[in-house]
Parts: structure tokens; sequence; C-alpha cells
């Protein structure tokens, strides 16, 4: 992952079935292609509202739910989706799925790494992390500065009874940092809390507004990620002074 924060090969079969929301959309992909043989794609290539719908309803992602969706929604597109508009994009640059004429599969890699969810959590979550800006998507709130390794650190020393986003804004860039959606920490959630929540190593509980709304390191936060102490070198070697 870094040269300071690795993710641990094994995690816990259990914990990363229950608490990791996008290798849980991985698993549903999987089963959707063993039930139906492939998954249509748009004109655009985009998984089609079928297998979307099919998807949604069974794959248990925190804040993604069917009943929330289509509350605002007459059908499902993949873009109404986030999470399975990035897990596409992501299997198909892992090579993990492809496209075949008119359809969509997972490869033979990736239909084998369905069985062993541990690898499939060591694979999917540092790449979901690393190999997108999330701060592209942000609709409120300011890039924030820095980069995941800086705020994973940051949340690391975060109260493990849980902080709001502008507190973690406040520890990061400095005292009245937060600014609410329109400030560092409404670009935090875009950018980091959210991302982390959905590969399972934050989660959330609490009201709407950024203020109320308090996140807690998960307990797969522990069990999967492995912080390095730095090393702190004891035989520097003085350059001399030409004064």
């Amino acid at each position: 992952m870094t040269n300071s924060i690795n993710f641990r090969p094994h995690p816990g079969v259990d914990l990363v079935q229950t608490s990791a929301p996008m290798l849980r959309a991985f698993q549903t992909i999987a089963a959707y292609q063993v039930e139906h043989s492939e998954i249509r794609l748009t004109k655009l290539g985009a998984w089609n509202r079928h297998c979307i719908d099919w998807v949604v309803r069974r794959m248990n992602f925190p804040n993604w739910t069917a009943e929330k969706l289509y509350s605002v929604n007459k059908v499902l597109d993949e873009y109404d989706v986030p999470p399975l508009e990035y897990l596409r994009v992501l299997l198909t640059s892992l090579r993990l799925g492809r496209k075949m004429g008119g359809g969509w599969r997972l490869t033979k890699p990736g239909m084998t790494l369905v069985a062993d969810p541990e690898a499939a959590f060591v694979t999917i979550a540092p790449a979901f992390l690393f190999r997108f800006d999330h701060s592209e998507g942000m609709r409120t709130g300011e890039a924030p500065g820095g980069d995941l390794e800086l705020w994973l650190q940051a949340i690391n020393r975060m109260p493990q009874d849980g902080f709001t986003l502008p507190e973690l804004a406040n520890f990061l860039y400095g005292p009245s940092a937060g600014g609410g959606w329109r400030g560092p920490a409404g670009g935090l959630f875009s950018a980091v809390a959210m991302p982390l929540e959905w590969v399972g190593l934050l989660v959330r509980t609490g009201g709407g507004g950024i203020e109320e709304m308090l996140w807690r390191r998960s307990p797969l936060w522990a069990a999967g990620l492995d912080f390095q102490h730095r090393t702190i070198a004891t035989n520097v070697v003085t350059f001399p002074s030409r004064g």
C-alpha cells in the first residue's frame, strides 16, 4: 500500500464478509453472473438496469439500499449507484472482469478471487482507495490537502469513540479549518471518509449534518491495516561546514 501503511493479508474471513461493503458488492456481482451467465451492457458500456436492480436488492451496502435509491429514482442505472460504477471500472482495470461481446463477465482469476474473501478484500480495497482520485466526484467542499497516507495516519490518531469531519479537518489543517460542507470537512467526506466507509474501514452514525455525523474506525481498521513505525536514523553523517 505505502511505505508506512500496509494491508494485512489475513484480516479474518468473517470480519471482511460482515464489514466490507465493496467486497459484498463484488460477491453479489459474481452471484449474478453465476445465475445469469453474464452481465448485459448498455450502449455506453455500463452494467444494465436488470443487473443493477438485482445486485442492489442483495448486496447490503450502507446508504445505498434499494429502498433509499428507489425513493428518488424510478429506475436504477449504473450511475445512480456509484459504488457499482466504481466497481465495474476497478474490476476491469485489474483484469478481474472484461467485456465479452455485448456482455461483461468476471474472468477466471476474478471468479477464483470470489472464493477467497480475504484475498479479495486485500486486492480490491487498496486498489479502490489508491487508483481513483476520489476528490474528482465532489459536489461540495474543498479538495483536501494531503494524500491518503496522511489522512489514514490522522484518522488513526483520532478518538476511538468517534470524531466528526470538522474535527478531523481541524486536526489536519489547524483550528477552525472545518468550514462545514463548503470547507475542507466537506471535501474530506467525499474524498476520504466515504471511500473508507465503502471498503469497511470507517463506519458512521448520526444525522445528515456534517457536525452531527460521527465516524468511527471499524473493527476491520485494526485487523486490516498495519501502521509501520517510521525508522529514525541514528547514524546520520554530518555534512562538513564550508564556513
